[in-house]
Parts: C-alpha cells; structure tokens; sequence
C-alpha cells in the first residue's frame, strides 16, 4: 500500500516561486466520501522547535489531550493545528494519532532537526524525507527485512510526492543562510546517535540523509491513517562523537531557524500566495 492512491493536491502550473503553488481548496480523503477543509498537522518533538511556530500563529483554540497541548489556528494563510510531541517514537505516534483522528487534519509535516550519518550533508543543511525507516526494527532473525514492521510487510513509509515538490518549491524562494537542501531518506530510532558501531551499521544497512527520533513513527501514523505527509529535518549534528556535546549544541538554533523558515514558505505557497525572502 503506499499513497499514490491520495489525489495530488498541487494546483496545475507551479511556475514561478512569485505565482505560487496553490493547494485544492478541499481534500478527500480515502476513509471518507466528504468534502473537509485543508487542515496543516504540524508536530515538533522539543520546545526549540515548536516555540518560533507557536509564536507566529494566530492562535484560536488550545486543547489538552493524553497530555500534550495542541494549537489550532492561523499561520500563514493556512488552517495549523502545531504540537509539541516529546521525544522519541511513542510520544510522536501518539501526538500524530490524535491529530489524525481528533482534529481530522489533512496533511502531516514533521519538523525538526536530526543528525547525519551522510557524506556531503552539512549542519545548517534541510533534509526533506522522500520515505522513512525505522532503524531499530530489527526481525531479521524471522526473515524480515531490516526496519521491517511485522505483518505489515512495509519497510520504508513513502513520503507524500506533492508535499514533497512543495518543500522543494519553497526551498528555492528561501533564505537558509547558503545551506544546502536534499531529498532523501530518514532513520528514526529510540536512540540518539553518536558515532562508532550504532552508526556505521545505520549508514550501511539504510543509507539516510538524516538520522533522528521521530519521523519514522509519524510516517506509520500517517500511512495507516492515509494522511499525506513530509518530513522536514534540519541537520544539528553528525551524529558523531561529538554530537551529543558541542557540535548539537552549537548548531541547534541554527537548525530551528532553517527548518522554521521553510516550512512557512511551504505555507505560503501552498495558499498560492507569494513568499518573499526574509
């Protein structure tokens, strides 16, 4: 199963950055016959990276729910409904969930910053993920695929293609302070990376663009849900001997900001508007 099935939701002729990318004014999912207003999902794991969002929103509804804090509003132009997850697997399965189910949204963009395991990606660089795998599922030893979830027979949860031209689109009208922007694969685990063994068998076996904590959990979320998605992870780290001191710490901020600022250009195109540089 994969969403190809999904109707695109780009409007016809992208054109010039300054023409925008419209969205259709209405999205069907497959679950449901009826017509629903375009709902953005937005989960970060930590509060760095859901501050700046929260911040800019035009906030009109505040919900508690499995004790997470949901934001629903305005951003951009667009209907957000932004959350702070926590970290690791679980947390953003859950968050993702509730907001599938709950606020019945219809599209899923998971932001926040990762490490890299990649020759040629930088800190400061954005990873929008094509698909996700979750790195620490391992039932190898029955004859499953590495990152393999059993009896779903799915290794790699496949990113939403327009969601994903959409980042790309936005990533040329973008200021990122000359970072690079790839598309490519995400490795989630329950595990922060830092170099030697864990990380040279994550690099061998998958291949990533960019290795986190989350992503791969919202993907599932999402494909079981039938909720297109993107994952969009700006690079802090290494994922080296040194990411869990200075080099994550000194590259955070710098990795919030770009992945802020690409995700609002997202927005901003996908109401059709215009996105002029910061």
């Amino acid at each position: 199963m994969s969403n190809k099935n999904w109707p695109g939701f780009l409007a016809a002729g992208i054109g010039t950055a300054a023409a925008g990318i419209g969205l259709a004014l209405h999205h069907k999912k497959q679950k449901e016959a009826s017509e629903e207003a375009v709902i953005f999902g937005l989960i970060c794991p930590m509060e760095e990276e859901t501050t700046p969002f929260r911040e800019a929103m035009d906030i009109t509804e505040t919900t508690r729910l499995s004790g997470l804090t949901f934001y629903k509003g305005t951003l951009d132009g667009q209907t957000v409904v932004l959350s702070q997850c926590g970290v690791g697997k679980v947390n953003a399965a859950v968050c993702a969930e509730i907001l599938c189910e709950h606020f019945q949204i219809s599209y899923l963009i998971n932001i926040g910053v990762a490490g890299t395991t990649h020759e040629g990606i930088k800190q400061g660089d954005i990873v929008i993920g094509n698909d996700a795998v979750q790195h620490d599922m391992d039932v190898t030893c029955r004859g499953y695929r590495p990152g393999e979830v059993p009896d779903m027979f799915v290794s790699y949860f496949l990113a939403d293609d327009d969601l994903i031209a959409l980042a790309e689109q936005a990533a040329k009208n973008c200021e990122l302070d000359g970072a690079a922007v790839h598309t490519g694969r995400i490795a989630s685990g329950d595990q922060f990376i830092c170099g030697g063994e864990q990380a040279d068998k994550i690099k061998e076996t998958f291949d990533p663009y960019a290795v986190e904590m989350e992503g791969a959990a919202v993907a599932q979320t999402a494909w079981v849900n039938q909720i297109p998605f993107v994952i969009i992870r700006a690079i802090s780290d290494n994922a080296d001997k040194d990411a869990p001191t200075s080099s994550y710490d000194d590259f955070l901020p710098l990795a919030v900001i770009h992945s802020f600022s690409l995700v609002r250009r997202m927005l901003l195109l996908a109401g059709g508007e215009e996105a002029p540089k910061a």
